[in-house]
């Protein structure tokens, strides 16, 4: 019996050793990533600076153009998107962030779907995993699951999931990205059916105690945020109807929203959108260029 327990203690031990030590070289690799999500995810973890910064889902990755903004607002901005990802990555992303420095301002593209929508929560997390020892970042799983923090004491379920593609992005760059835009590409070749009326938002609390949590910060830091729509391929006439939650708080702590989710201009554009979801380049183009100028305008009446 004591020679059982004695093999059972040391292999513990050993298997504890190996998950110590693989997820010291996986944080490693994390850290030495030359581009891809993984370098992508740990510059803004831990080395972006930019005074403006977009927060959202992938419809900000490719909607947003941060040369367009530098070039009109004056001073240096950076892509802060994440493809399928809402409030819970980015109130992480924000606590991380202010560790370091306060950005002077935020646009915040908001998607019904990953930031007021009811749906699994647990997915949000995977990009916060590896930072779970930053400050204030364990509290968000033990939010969103509460099981998670004994998970979360191996440090190899750190990185599940990911560990091909941390491999993968150390050896190449497979993106192309400017200030962490990805530029969208190709022009959308199918017809669209038209929404007759928007799908019913089952609201999720949790993602709108994040919400409130997230914008609460941003008063006290003193940094400015702005939500915006931006274009949907063939628009939506009854869309804000989805964003009720979104329109109530932004009333409550008097935030901006500029919507051009039924922009005119843009939306009935095929060679202007690569899918009916997101906009390519020169869809991108064309909006930055636009809202870019009137956050200027809206800089301008909050400082006269």
């Amino acid at each position: 019996m004591k020679r059982f327990l004695l093999k059972l203690v040391l292999l513990i031990a050993l298997i504890a050793i190996l998950d110590i030590l693989c997820g010291f070289f996986f944080q490693r690799l994390t850290k030495s990533a030359i581009g891809g999500d993984t370098a992508r995810n740990e510059y803004i973890a831990n080395k972006v600076e930019a005074p403006i910064l977009i927060f959202g889902s992938s419809r900000a990755i490719h909607h947003y153009d941060p040369k367009i903004f530098k070039d009109t607002l004056g001073i240096n901005c950076y892509n802060c998107g994440q493809d399928g990802m809402g409030i819970i990555l980015f109130y992480g992303r924000y606590k991380m962030i202010t560790k370091r420095y306060i950005p002077q301002l935020i646009i915040y593209d908001i998607l019904a779907e990953f930031d007021i929508e009811e749906n699994d929560n647990y997915s949000y997390l995977t990009w916060l995993k590896p930072y779970y020892q930053n400050d204030g970042i364990d509290s968000i799983f033990w939010k969103v699951e509460p099981k998670e923090r004994y998970k979360m004491i191996s440090q190899m379920y750190r990185y599940n999931g990911k560990i091909l593609q941390i491999l993968i992005d150390n050896v190449k760059n497979i993106r192309e990205e400017s200030y962490g835009y990805r530029p969208g590409k190709g022009i959308i070749n199918y017809d669209v059916t038209k929404e007759t009326k928007s799908p019913i938002i089952k609201v999720d609390s949790l993602k709108i105690y994040f919400m409130e949590k997230f914008i609460q910060d941003c008063k006290h830091n003193k940094t400015q945020l702005i939500f915006t729509l931006s274009p949907f391929y063939s628009g939506d006439e009854n869309v804000h109807q989805s964003y009720l939650a979104i329109y109530e708080l932004a009333k409550k702590y008097n935030i901006p929203i500029i919507s051009h989710y039924n922009d005119e201009d843009i939306v009935y554009r095929k060679d202007l959108f690569s899918d009916s979801y997101h906009m390519n380049y020169m869809g991108a183009e064309i909006y930055s260029k636009k809202i870019a100028l009137e956050i200027k305008d809206i800089d301008k009446k909050q400082h006269k």
